[in-house]
């Protein structure tokens, strides 16, 4: 995945990589014309010299030169170097001058070997030679440079600052479309999700992206379909709900009305309205408990349970019930095994498993319950029962809450159908995995794992 820090710092080194070889390229672009323009001032002055010395001699070349002097010389300062080394006209020559004549006077072999060479053409236009054979050197310096010695360094800085601004402005109009879009989808699909509709999604928008704003896409549609999913799940939790409450209160109703006739026989219609008052509460402790544990800040009492003690005291439990349908629960499990956890909800976690199981045990039918410690960590507990199964399509159905599989798993069983939905929730607490399976020989296997 491509990550926008380094999108980030490779389109500023871009940038500045950019920025860099423009400002040399036009810095070096801007020295030659600058060069080209000194060299063409020279060429003239060079020629009007070497008129004056031609037409008037030595005295016409001094005159010239005091008058070109006088003149303020517009763009460059001249001097003219006889044999001896000192100025025609009696003025003294600074340091670099003396270095160039010297530079000047030894790099004259430079006119034999390359004739068009820059050196060559400097020397070629820095020589007047008289009738008499006399040669002098003629020095030019600019007065610009002389000025300001640091223009050439300004100019490059004034480059640099205009190619900054252009290229950074251009990249920065790119980077600031390239990433506003998505942000600007997000923002729409945001506000969509906040008016109701959750079914709109932002990924397919996104063309693909594969840096943190595509993953951030993705996430979103998860969250958007999250969402829909327990929108759906509470209206119909809640419509599941009614129709588990109106049942036992039809049937309080109907002992009620059973009650009030003449000759009825009341203490077994009050017992018959304490038993559906206390099935009608059991139901409502078990919502409020899936309520619960469906809470995002629903936190674990952790501590260390021994499991081999918890299942051995279900087990003992679960007897009670099965005796009367000669039903043999079992328990495999080696003594000290045990975990980190919520002792109360993983109670309850595996005594809805167990009931489920002996529940739907056949008469003379037998339960196992398996615990056993897992090599890489962690435990697996195994309850199978030798019942009718559960069809493959409802295998993953069977956790959510009110759901009932047809015919052997009805409400004739005795269930609200909510505890295989309780465990399901503590199971994920514990950041374990509950899953059902049909055994080759018949029955149900529920498998939990936990860290």
């Amino acid at each position: 995945m491509r990550k926008l820090f380094l999108r980030f710092f490779l389109t500023y080194w871009l940038a500045f990589l950019l920025v860099g070889t423009a400002t040399f390229i036009a810095t070096q672009w801007l020295a030659e014309q600058r060069r080209e323009a000194e060299f063409a001032r020279q060429d003239q002055l060079a020629d009007v010299a070497r008129t004056a010395l031609e037409s008037g001699g030595l005295p016409g070349l001094i005159d010239w030169l005091q008058h070109n002097v006088q003149q303020g010389g517009a763009d460059s300062l001249l001097y003219i170097i006889d044999a001896q080394g000192n100025d025609l006209i009696g003025r003294h020559l600074p340091d670099y001058v003396r270095a160039r004549i010297g530079r000047l006077r030894l790099s004259r072999a430079a006119l034999a070997t390359d004739p068009n060479s820059t050196l060559a053409r400097e020397v070629r236009n820095s020589t007047l030679i008289a009738e008499s054979g006399e040669r002098y050197d003629v020095v030019f310096s600019s007065r610009r440079r002389m000025m300001n010695p640091f223009r050439p360094l300004i100019d490059a800085q004034l480059i640099g600052a205009v190619l900054t601004l252009l290229v950074s402005a251009g990249l920065s109009l790119l980077l600031a479309r390239y990433f506003s879009r998505p942000v600007r989808v997000l923002r729409d699909a945001t506000h969509a999700i906040a008016e109701g509709n959750l079914d709109v999604r932002v990924s397919g928008l996104m063309r693909g992206r594969r840096d943190e704003l595509g993953a951030l896409a993705v996430e979103f549609d998860g969250m958007a379909a999250r969402l829909r999913t327990l929108l759906d799940t509470r209206q119909t939790l809640l419509r599941d709900i009614s129709h588990e409450l109106r049942s036992p209160l039809a049937r309080l109703q109907l002992a009620l009305g059973l009650a009030r006739r003449p000759g009825a026989n009341l203490q077994q219609e009050l017992d018959r309205i304490e038993s559906e008052a206390e099935r009608l509460d059991d139901l409502i402790a078990e919502i409020l408990s899936l309520s619960r544990l469906d809470d995002p800040v629903s936190q674990l009492q952790l501590e260390a349970v021994d499991l081999h003690e918890l299942l051995d005291t279900l087990c003992e439990a679960a007897r009670l019930e099965a005796e009367a349908r000669q039903v043999k629960v079992s328990l495999q499990c080696a003594p000290g095994l045990g975990l980190q956890g919520d002792r109360e909800l993983l109670y309850r976690a595996v005594e809805n498993v167990l009931r489920n199981a002996v529940r739907f045990s056949p008469d003379g039918g037998e339960v196992t319950v398996q615990a056993e410690s897992m090599p890489a960590g962690g435990m697996q507990l195994q309850v199978r029962d030798q019942g009718p199964g559960v069809p493959a399509e409802a295998l993953q159905r069977i956790f959510e809450p009110f759901y009932r599989v047809a015919d052997a798993r009805d409400r004739d069983s005795g269930g609200h159908g909510i505890g295989l939905a309780i465990a399901a929730r503590v199971i994920r607490l514990h950041g374990g995995r509950i899953i059902a399976g049909n055994l080759p020989a018949g029955g149900l296997q529920i498998t939990i794992t936990l860290p």
